[in-house]
Order: C-alpha cells, then structure tokens, then sequence
C-alpha cells in the first residue's frame, strides 16, 4: 500500500502523537523489526536448496531452453545489430574524459535501440531519480524528450496501412509527412491532413513491435518465476498478494494492449466520456481542464490510429529544458489542474485511469497569450481500472489525512475494508489495527522527517523511498499485501514525484489544496458510500473545504451576484452535512 500523508489547508504534517513518541518506544520498534528480519532470513535460507532443486525449478529450465531456442533466434540478430549501433556510437576519447556519462550515454542509446520493453525501462528510469544514478537519468530524461527510436521506412508505414484500412495512403489522407514527428518505443506519429481537410496525426505501430515487446516480456516472465523460487512463495506473498510472475502477467497484459490501436481508440472515448459527464469533476471545478484528441474511426484500425492534432508542447521538453519551452508561460496551475484529474480518475465510478502519464504523454496547451490554458493526455495504449473495493480503500485512507489530525483509525480500518471485500489479499479476522497502528509509528516519525510535502524537502529523496520500503514491511508482518492490481500505479508513482519535484513551493501547496477539493467533491458527488466509508469528522472536513472554496469564489464575483447567491451557499453546506447524516 501507498503511505499517506497529513493534509492541511497550507501543508502536510505528521499528528504530534507520532511526533512525541519516546525514543524508547522507537528504538523499541526497531529491535521489533530487526528480530523478525532475522528470523524471516532465517526460514528463507534453509528452503532456497529446496525450491531450486524442485519440479517448479525443472519446469522453468525446460521453459528457459524452449524459450532460447525458438523465441529468442527470431529477433537475436536484430538486437545484436541494434547493440553494436549503440556501442559503435560511443566516442573512446569521451569515454576516457567522462566514463560514468558516456556509459549513462550509451546505456540509454541502447535502450532507444533496443525498442520495446527497453524503452519503457528507459522511461520508469527517467521519472525515478531517487532511484538511479544521476547521469543514468537525465541520460533517459533527455531520451524521452527528443523521441529517439530509430523510426521505421515510410515504404514499411504505407504497406500496413494499406493492409489495416484496405486503401492507399493517398486515398485517405489529403497529405501524409513521410518524416514522423516521433518515434516511440511501440508506434511512430506522423502528420497529415484528412481528405475533408482536417489536421490530423496518424499512430502507426511500428513493423514487427509486438513480437518484440512479447519477447522482452517473456525474458522478464522467466525472471520473476526465478525470483518467486529464490525468495519462495511466502516471502513474496508477505510483499504482493501473487507471485512476482502473477504481477508481470499483469503488467505484460496491460504493454501488449498498447499494440492493439482499436483499445487505445476505445479507451480515449470512455475517458472522454467520464470527463464530459464526471459529477465529481464538475463539483471540483476541473471541467474542462484536460483535452483528448478526437480521433477518426473511419481512418483507423487495429496498427493505425488517426486523431484530432494538438499543438502543444510536451511536460518532457519542459523539464529538460528544451527549445519550445519558452514558448509556454505558466503552466504550472494547468499541471496542477491535470494532476488532480488523473488523481480523480483512479478512485471515481465508471472512470479508467491513464496508466502511462509520463512526461512525453501530457502536453502543454497556449492560449493566444502563451499561457499553458489546459493540458492534453495522449497515448492511451496502457489504462487500467481499480475494483470498487480498492478504489474505496483508497478514498478511506487518503480522506483520513484530510485534517489537522490524521484518523489513523479510519487509516488502518481501510487495510481492513479491503481485507472483507478481497479475501487474497489476507485474513481480515486476523489484522489487530490497534496493534497495526502501534507499529507504524516509528516509520511515520522517519516519514515526517523526510515529508515530500512539506516545504523545502526533496520529493526524490532516496532515502524517502527506503522509509516506504520500511512501511511495506511492517504492512507485510501484519498480513497487508499490496495488491496485483498495485502493478500499474507503482509505474505511475513514479511519474508523479517528477511532477511534483517540477513545481515550486507555491504551486506544491496549491496542489495540495486542490487535491483536498477533488476529494472532497468526490465525496459530496457519492454521498452514500462517502457515509458508509467515512467518519462523520472527515466528511465535515472534506464539506468545509467545499465551502471555503465556495466562499472565495463568491468574494471575487460582481457585488450584484454576491447578494443573490450568499444565502444559497451559506444553506448548502449545513443541508449537505445534514443529508449524510439521515443516510
């Protein structure tokens, strides 16, 4: 599970109670934890001959040789010839001046090479720069922004979308760019012009990218099945509620649908739909906040998908610094405002949730001043959507921190919500809160210490990240497992502490209070599951947040609106509180 933080109006804080704890009760914990790390190794030891000498070991040999000798010789020869292009373009004297960039360098350039699942490697390293070493990062970082992926022959493009759509290029599009606008590591953009005349850009996945990407994940299958018999079934389950190969399932799924342009296609109208018709965007004043292109169903098929083109400037060009940069003024408040509404995606009903929101997938709109007016999602090959018992489980636990004061209770009775309504990912009868609660302390003290939140403080501090490793553990010993359906949002933790590591101090707490908000629109937007998952006090905290909203909107409207409208909102939120109280 995701550690929570304590939202305040203007920042984020740990209760004093966690604050004040003795340094015996600390120190305490730590021999707690200490002990049964030992005793835990102890047992993982004696059974690792076992399982590597057992069937599951033997069948995995077997599968590991099937897999050498017929999946792997198809695409050996083209990563061996990407490989040596990557190695052939490393200057030696560079090497010598500056071993650890050049090696970062031609790390990345490979990765560009390699294509496939190595390109999404390249991207998870970009936005986790508490994770890796510096170099290696803005090596990647400066790959995700200039789109390196040698792209494909336009005599290649022309031949599939003449397979796809069953014409020429000619006798659908006005105009085709032979040169793509970018490359990626499953599909290259192209622009055009529909033959009615719209502007348009044309997805097209790249000759033979999905045999590749099903190879790449097949290697990195075999690997967790490996990893499950290392660490043993017990260990992994004390981690993830499935093996560490029921998670890379899970994942691979989620990849290999980003070849099927069709899904993508369908997956941009229902997240266009849930913007136009959301109740809990509209409550939260984030209508309209983020664009989709519309896309052609007529000029689209399986491998090509043609959409609405939007002029905007991608988040990876701004955090690198590139030449368009300049030409978006402001565009933190949009980013705030997008961040919220891919935030609101996971938990709303009837919503998908963009699961590959890196930096290169969210572009910077201008107004006619050079403003960013609003951001654009794209590239919606890889989406996902929570069960309605982690979804609520996730509303529980981040509305718990939404006062001055955490409700620990109601923080660790979500562990429990979910443990009834999800019977693998524990016993429910055997989670003790009390006893839960205790033994996060001492991690939600180090946690306040290094509090992302909190003005001042590094949001990629590696240091922060071993603290949520430590968390992890302690959720473990007492039953809690993150669960499979976790797989995709850890990718997408990743992305959002770069956004938040690219804001300044102000718009940091702006988002902070617009996140209160969404929360609380949501939950003013379901009031029966908001009675039934949440304290009364927190629903009066999450109301009060709308009405202060409502009240500051109200002092910078026109005096003649102030007097028509004051009564209604001063009577709104009382009938509110008093409508979840009657539930």
């Amino acid at each position: 599970m995701v550690a929570a933080m304590v939202a305040t109006d203007n920042s984020f804080e740990l209760a004093r109670p966690v604050e004040d704890r003795s340094t015996l009760d600390a120190a305490r914990g730590r021999l707690k934890e200490a002990a049964s790390f030992a005793w835990g190794a102890g047992s993982w030891a004696t059974g690792v001959p076992g399982r590597l000498l057992g069937k599951e070991a033997a069948a995995l040999a077997i599968d590991t040789v099937a897999f050498a000798v017929s999946d792997l010789p198809p695409v050996l020869f083209g990563r061996a010839s990407d490989l040596a292009g990557a190695a052939l373009g490393m200057r030696p004297s560079s090497l010598l001046r500056d071993p650890k960039g050049s090696m970062a360098r031609g790390t990345h350039q490979a990765l560009d090479m390699l294509g496939g699942g190595f390109v999404k490697v390249a991207q998870v390293v970009a936005h986790s720069p508490a994770l890796f070493p510096a170099q290696l990062v803005r090596a990647c970082q400066n790959s995700l922004a200039h789109a390196a992926t040698p792209p494909a022959s336009i005599q290649a493009i022309e031949r599939i979308i003449a397979e796809d759509l069953g014409a020429a290029v000619d006798a659908i599009y006005a105009e085709f760019e032979a040169e793509p606008m970018a490359s990626a590591s499953i599909a290259q953009v192209h622009a055009a012009t529909l033959q009615s005349g719209e502007s348009c850009v044309v997805k097209i996945v790249r000759p033979r990218a999905r045999e590749r990407l099903a190879v790449d994940l097949k290697a990195l299958s075999l690997a967790a099945r490996l990893g499950d018999l290392v660490l043993g079934k017990d260990l992994v389950l004390k981690l993830v509620s499935a093996s560490l190969a029921g998670c890379v399932d899970e994942l691979q799924t989620a990849i290999l649908a980003e070849c099927d342009l069709e899904l993508e296609r369908r997956n941009m109208e229902e997240f266009r739909t849930w913007l136009a018709t959301s109740r809990s965007l509209r409550r939260a004043s984030l209508a309209g906040r983020v664009q989709l292109p519309r896309t052609y169903a007529k000029a689209s098929g399986t491998r090509i998908l043609t959409m609405e083109r939007i002029h905007g400037v991608p988040f990876s060009q701004l955090c690198a610094g590139g030449a368009d940069s300049a030409a978006v003024k402001n565009w933190q408040p949009a980013l705030n405002a997008a961040l919220s509404v891919a935030a609101l995606s996971i938990v709303d009903v009837g919503s998908i949730f963009h699961a590959d929101l890196h930096t290169g997938n969210m572009l910077a709109v201008p107004g006619p001043s050079g403003s960013c007016s609003h951001v654009a999602f794209i590239d919606f090959g890889c989406c996902g959507q929570l069960p309605a018992p982690l979804r609520s489980t996730l509303l529980m636990q981040a509305s718990a921190f939404a006062g001055g004061r955490p409700n620990v209770k109601q923080f660790t009775e979500g562990f429990q919500h979910a443990l009834r309504l999800l019977p693998d990912l524990g016993r429910v009868d055997e989670l003790d809160t009390s006893a839960l609660a205790d033994d996060l302390g001492p991690v939600l003290a180090e946690l306040q210490r290094l509090n992302p939140f909190r003005g001042g403080v590094n949001p990629l501090d590696p240091e922060l990240h071993l603290q949520l490793f430590r968390l992890q553990a302690v959720l473990s010993r007492h039953g809690v497992q993150l669960p499979r359906e976790f797989t995709l949002l850890i990718k997408t933790g990743c992305f959002a502490a770069l956004y938040f590591s690219m804001l300044d101090e102000e718009h940091k707490k702006k988002l902070l209070s617009q996140l209160l908000l969404t929360g609380a629109a949501h939950a003013a937007s379901n009031p029966k599951d908001a009675r039934q998952l949440l304290s009364p006090a927190t629903l009066s905290i999450l109301l009060g947040a709308l009405g202060r909203r409502e009240r500051s909107r109200l002092a910078a409207a026109a005096p003649w609106l102030r007097g028509a409208t004051a009564a209604c909102v001063a009577a709104s939120i009382p009938a509110l509180l008093y409508y979840f109280d009657s539930l």
